[in-house]
């Protein structure tokens, strides 16, 4: 017995009923899509109602930690299946490294009986994840209060960019809004100076994944300990919001001045051949110990640079010294040691992803799997535990028939009936 039932019923409280993992597998043997894997969430079962970026990813991260994760498409499946390079089959890169792992249905909610299918689906899950616009669900009677209520122990968890309440819940939100409305655009601006552009990745949508993904074994721990699950709200801006390190310095009254940690002050070195490599550290406010390690101590009585105010004024100046001098260095390593050895900075080399996964440390950490469309993506949110990526990639609809038979015992009358209805839908 674990030890948070023992201290329940020592505080007694009755122990938790059975959970329905053991309902589900028993062994807790993996199933198809992780075969062969055991991670510390088997046993685990999760119907994926999500598309795009934020609900995948998040859902990808429970299939990683070895839940077993079923993806359910609309008939014209997940937006991202058409994203280029497009693929005959539908599995494209963007596709594959959102949700790679999963198993791949297809139900139109539309048709008749189709979310009477998927309520029973939920009923035999331990995670319902969805990223509808609120009201959506409940419209399908596929709503938290509805599917808790039939199974008290499940998770629910709702993804949107405003929330499924308050002032702006209706409001349309992608990851561009979210980095418009978090404040992190703004902050951006009057940090750098620079005019506001969005950056070339979703970070809201990734933030949003982190979170829900972080959230939902949270209230799996909880619903273990107690036999009560419940619904997560999760929130694009919120998210947002609570990755940016500086917000509460912000409403405090922010700061003016050098900060050597704050990461748009590191700046990037253009050497004169072309190369570039990037500081960790802000020469303004380390100064002293770079002109010591660049054996540049005239630049201590330079009134270009004599304190803070004057550095920051005259940044530009100082950086291209810098520069100067890490270009007289051959190799990067070179002068990553130097610059180790004498002053509190290290630094990084520009690189592109295709450099990365080519270098030996990509190799040393198996940082890329292969998936089984054979396109290559990111193996796991950590290392350890039997934490990763099975790979498996499917088309449209290719697992209705075995998660149905498995998961709800359904024959193949029944499904031919259900793919006649259009309730079943998968590439062909």
């Amino acid at each position: 017995m674990g030890g948070a039932c023992r201290r329940l019923q020592a505080a007694g409280v009755a122990a938790p009923p059975k959970r329905p993992w053991t309902r589900h597998f028993g062994s807790l043997e993996a199933v198809s899509g992780n075969v062969g894997r055991m991670g510390p969430l088997t046993g685990i079962r999760v119907l994926d109602l999500t598309r795009v970026v934020a609900g995948p990813l998040a859902t990808r991260i429970l299939a990683d930690q070895g839940a077993e994760v079923i993806k359910v498409e609309p008939p014209e499946g997940d937006l991202s299946r058409t994203f280029p390079p497009l693929a005959e089959d539908g599995v494209t890169p963007y596709f594959a490294q959102q949700n790679a792992g999963k198993r791949f249905c297809s139900v139109d909610l539309s048709a008749v009986g189709g979310s009477d299918l998927l309520a029973d689906l939920a009923a035999r899950c331990d995670v319902v994840v969805e990223n509808f616009r609120p009201g959506v669900m409940a419209r399908f009677g596929l709503d938290a209060d509805t599917l808790c209520e039939r199974s008290p122990a499940l998770v629910y968890c709702s993804i949107t960019g405003f929330g499924q309440d308050g002032p702006w819940a209706d409001r349309r939100a992608y990851a561009p809004i979210g980095h418009l409305e978090s404040g992190l655009l703004e902050y951006d601006e009057r940090k750098t100076g620079r005019t506001p552009q969005q950056p070339a990745i979703v970070l809201g949508d990734v933030a949003t994944a982190l979170m829900a993904a972080n959230s939902i074994n949270a209230l799996l721990l909880q619903a273990a300990r107690t036999g009560q699950g419940g619904r997560l709200d999760v929130c694009m801006v919120e998210s947002m919001v609570y990755i940016q390190e500086w917000v509460s310095t912000e409403l405090a009254g922010g700061w003016d001045g050098a900060n050597a940690g704050s990461c748009h002050e590191a700046p990037i070195l253009h050497l004169p051949d072309g190369r570039c490599w990037g500081l960790g550290g802000n020469p303004v406010a380390w100064f002293e110990p770079l002109t010591g390690a660049m054996g540049r101590d005239d630049l201590l009585d330079d009134p270009r640079f004599a304190d803070l105010v004057d550095r920051e004024a005259n940044k530009s100046e100082l950086i291209e010294l810098v520069a100067e001098w890490a270009g007289t260095f051959a190799r990067f390593d070179d002068f990553r040691d130097e610059l180790e050895a004498k002053s509190p900075f290290t630094v990084a080399e520009l690189r592109s992803i295709e450099d990365l996964a080519a270098s030996p440390w990509a190799e040393h950490r198996e940082l890329f799997t292969e998936t089984s469309a054979g396109f290559r993506v990111p193996s796991r949110p950590a290392r350890g535990a039997g934490i990763g990526t099975s790979g498996h990639l499917a088309p449209l609809g290719a697992d209705n028939r075995a998660v149905l038979v498995e998961v709800l015992g359904l024959d193949h009358d029944r499904l031919d009936a259900l793919t006649a209805a259009g309730v079943l839908t998968a590439h062909t």
